[in-house]
């Protein structure tokens, strides 16, 4: 799954389209902000897929 750096914090699903979702490994739940580390961890991810350096 490509997660975009604010998708949700428990499941990735990005937070234009999430609403309250069910999904196996997080249940049913509301959007959950990302924490820092997280942010950085996508946004690097992003850019190594992308070949941006960091």
């Amino acid at each position: 799954m490509t997660t975009t750096p604010n998708s949700c914090r428990r499941c990735g699903i990005d937070h234009r389209e999430h609403a309250q979702r069910w999904t196996a490994a997080a249940k049913r739940h509301q959007r959950t902000p990302p924490t820092q580390q997280q942010i950085k961890a996508r946004r690097r991810a992003r850019r190594a897929r992308t070949g941006r350096r960091p």
